[in-house]
């Protein structure tokens, strides 16, 4: 019967979503004890990070007839501060959070923020209060753990954790190294891969059996989507490099000759234009 009391008193005071879980206190403290007490047995006071967020909190915590209140991590520490969650330094603030003429400052110290778990029109919505009151706290446990993503930032909400992957990382803890397709050697040629890896930011190098020349880049890297950089290179007798190299001066030299005669051309066109303009302008003489 103590055991069933007692898994049953736990059901009761913990809601475990897949990602991080909630609790809440059984006994009032002031602010300061109450995280405290949050950081010594869970994580730290619970953080609200969306309207979504918050509305699900409160549909979780009891409607009791007394001590309808909770402290929840937000707070600043002068009057003109701006409302700060611990932790993360969001300032996230919902369009709806405060209750009605809320937040007032009526005693000048009121840096500290609770939530209404009343019944009611204000049941869900944020009030500021002295710190030095004694009010249930609500806590939460975070589920991402230092093993819980192996390459990547782990993220929870309160319905799921994700691993954000480290660039060139996969699989569901990024535990994972992205890899390229198999390259294909060229032709009378191979490629060596530090030790045998095809993995992202592995570069590959491409050489030429005896008698062949390399033309094109002679590495390619794996890029973090699983793409090889850059085109293949390609192994080139020397026959044929030399009768590229050739053509390729062939093709220079024919190109010079082009424009240089383009040029010539131009010039003479020039001169031709101004011998006419000449030959046909009438004398100063036959002016007079």
């Amino acid at each position: 019967m103590k055991w069933i009391l007692i898994l049953l008193l736990g059901c009761f005071l913990a809601e475990t979503t897949l990602g991080w879980t909630y609790h809440r206190s059984e006994r009032t403290m002031n602010w300061t004890q109450s995280r405290q007490w949050c950081q010594t047995k869970y994580t730290d006071m619970v953080v609200i990070q969306s309207q979504k967020e918050n509305d699900y909190l409160v549909s979780w915590l009891p409607e009791r007839k007394t001590g309808q209140y909770y402290w929840i991590g937000i707070t600043k520490n002068h009057i003109n501060e701006t409302w700060t969650w611990i932790g993360n330094n969001s300032t996230w603030v919902g369009e709806q959070s405060w209750a009605e003429n809320e937040p007032n400052n009526d005693y000048i110290t009121e840096f500290c923020v609770e939530i209404y778990a009343n019944k009611g029109h204000n049941r869900g919505k944020w009030n500021d209060e002295k710190c030095a009151k004694k009010k249930y706290v609500v806590c939460y446990e975070a589920q991402c753990k230092a093993t819980s993503c192996d390459r990547g930032r782990c993220q929870e909400t309160i319905d799921n954790i994700t691993c954000l992957y480290e660039p060139g990382f996969e699989g569901d803890q990024c535990q994972k190294a992205v890899e390229c397709p198999p390259l294909s050697p060229p032709d009378n040629g191979y490629h060596s891969c530090p030790g045998g890896n095809l993995t992202s930011n592995t570069t590959c190098r491409f050489k030429c059996n005896l008698g062949f020349l390399i033309t094109g880049l002679l590495d390619v890297t794996c890029g973090v989507t699983g793409v090889w950089s850059g085109p293949r290179p390609y192994c080139a007798s020397y026959k044929e490099a030399l009768l590229a190299v050739a053509g390729c001066g062939a093709a220079s030299a024919l190109g010079c000759i082009c424009l240089c005669w383009m040029k010539r051309r131009k010039r003479k066109k020039l001169a031709q234009g101004r011998h006419l303009e000449e030959s046909t302008s009438p004398s100063t003489e036959e002016q007079g």
